[in-house]
């Protein structure tokens, strides 16, 4: 029961972080030519307008609405496979439901989480049909990845492994959080009207990380006594003000450390947008894209915690204690095992050597295949092929779209995914102009966000755009990539 405690409270946990911290879900944006938004997942992107500009330092699109971005996936479960009301006598109440999450468990179960905040976007089509751009962005990204064998050590014990005499491989797990500031400068050039290339450079300050590097983690339970031996080859990596190793013990920050890790330049890296784009016909073309290829490198209030070899646990102290009312319950001695002492705990039992360091971090990177039909001249259709590379693991997605510039101020879009082993992805996009103002909001999931206890995909962004210089006569995104 205790077991089963932990894992509720951690996989609650694993579901709440990425809301308030995936690389790029952005499948709908893809082909919304009307917002220069879409040049972060398709660089090779040449908008309409000669002009635009939003984020936060606009006043308006501070307000109507917010210049945001957040995403949320996982490729195993979602809410109510943990957690639904039952059926009969229990129809009202809610069901702790550990074997449909045993089933919906896949061999890797991976969550990614992002938010992000646009200051300032600037997009500037020259004469030459060439794009300059120029944004100015806070990023908060978030990935856990946990092995099956995990969940099942957690969920049904570690009897099956121990009479067969094999360990628990939980060597894919990795935990990663990392928050920076970016700054790119990007441009696209059309090349004879039928092809184009692009390319973004961006300059990125880290605030804060917390990441792990798992070669090999492996639990083994002695038949006999029931100790748990781990044999480990792996490191805690931070680089944050808000806690800190100081040979002796942890010491946890205040708010005064979490303001210097927002405020924070001194972890500098770099990334890179590429893509490109190719007319085949007047009604047929394709694009290639890829995002984030990057690093940083973490250099402020950085730490990392190393161990290698063989370390065994004897389990934890349990006893019966009386509360303020006089009754007693029995448990964990929670004054005993608190953060501070479960945090001396680990470096003790694994023998971890904690040292001042420096670490580098590569970023969750994206790469796009897009293809699309015109089949009028104000509707196309789309297709999109979208992988992901995080650390050890490899997530894909499929999408087909229906994409028309209606008319010279509203554009409308639909698509269908499969995103996260799911196929339940109705994604919707528009973009209203008035005057020189462009509201446009979009998601890969609209189902997502009306019931998220549902889903495994939660996306949206949306944003206001100041657009000058746009042509009367358009023709629907489909066309131009």
């Amino acid at each position: 029961m205790i077991m089963k405690n932990i894992v509720i409270i951690l996989i609650v946990a694993l579901l709440s972080l990425p809301f308030v911290a995936n690389a790029q879900q952005a499948n709908t944006l893809y082909y919304m030519n009307r917002v220069f938004q879409s040049q972060t997942v398709n660089v090779s992107q040449i908008p309409e307008n000669k002009i635009q500009v939003g984020g936060l330092i606009v006043p308006i699109a501070g307000q109507l609405p917010p210049a945001f971005y957040f995403n949320y996936g996982n490729n195993s479960f979602n809410y109510n496979h943990i957690l639904h009301f039952g059926k009969a006598e229990k129809k009202d109440s809610l069901v702790l439901d550990l074997p449909l999450l045993m089933k919906k468990v896949h061999r890797n179960t991976c969550i990614r989480g992002e938010f992000r905040l646009d200051y300032f976007n600037l997009s500037v089509r020259t004469k030459k049909n060439s794009v300059i751009t120029v944004n100015l962005s806070d990023r908060f990204m978030y990935g856990t990845t946990i092995p099956k064998s995990l969940f099942d050590f957690i969920l049904n014990g570690n009897k099956e492994y121990m009479l067969e005499g094999k360990p628990h491989d939980i060597s894919k797990l990795s935990f990663g959080f990392s928050a920076f500031h970016e700054l790119g400068v990007g441009y696209t050039a059309e090349i004879r009207e039928k092809f184009s290339i692009g390319g973004r450079v961006k300059l990125l300050f880290g605030m804060a990380d917390v990441s792990t590097k798992i070669t090999s983690l492996e639990l083994n339970t002695d038949p006999d006594m029931y100790f748990i031996t781990a044999t480990a080859d792996m490191q805690i990596r931070k680089s944050t003000g808000m806690f800190e190793y100081d040979g002796e013990e942890f010491n946890f920050g205040d708010i005064n450390q979490l303001t210097g890790d927002l405020a924070a330049f001194g972890n500098v890296g770099l990334g890179l947008d590429l893509g490109a784009s190719y007319k085949i016909t007047d009604k047929i073309a394709v694009s290639l894209s890829v995002t984030d290829l990057g690093f940083i490198n973490w250099l402020q209030n950085s730490q990392i915690a190393s161990t290698k070899g063989e370390y065994t646990f004897e389990g934890v102290e349990l006893g019966f204690k009386e509360n303020d009312e006089g009754k007693l319950s029995f448990g964990i001695n929670s004054e005993r095992y608190n953060m501070d002492h479960v945090m001396d705990t680990l470096v003790d039992l694994f023998e971890m050597e904690v040292r001042d360091k420096s670490y580098m971090t590569w970023l969750p990177s994206n790469v796009f295949v897009g293809a699309t039909y015109q089949f009028h001249e104000k509707l196309g259709f789309g297709f999109l092929y979208r992988g992901e590379i995080y650390r050890k693991t490899y997530n894909q997605a499929l999408s087909l779209s229906v994409n028309s510039n209606l008319t010279h101020w509203l554009s409308l879009h639909a698509s269908w995914s499969l995103i996260n082993n799911t196929v339940m992805n109705l994604g919707l996009g528009f973009s209203v102009r008035a005057g020189f103002i462009t509201w446009f909001v979009v998601t890969d999931d609209v189902i997502g966000l009306v019931f998220p206890q549902k889903a495994k995909t939660v996306n949206m962004r949306m944003g206001c755009n100041l657009t000058f210089g746009h042509k009367k006569k358009v023709l629907n995104s489909a066309t131009r990539l």
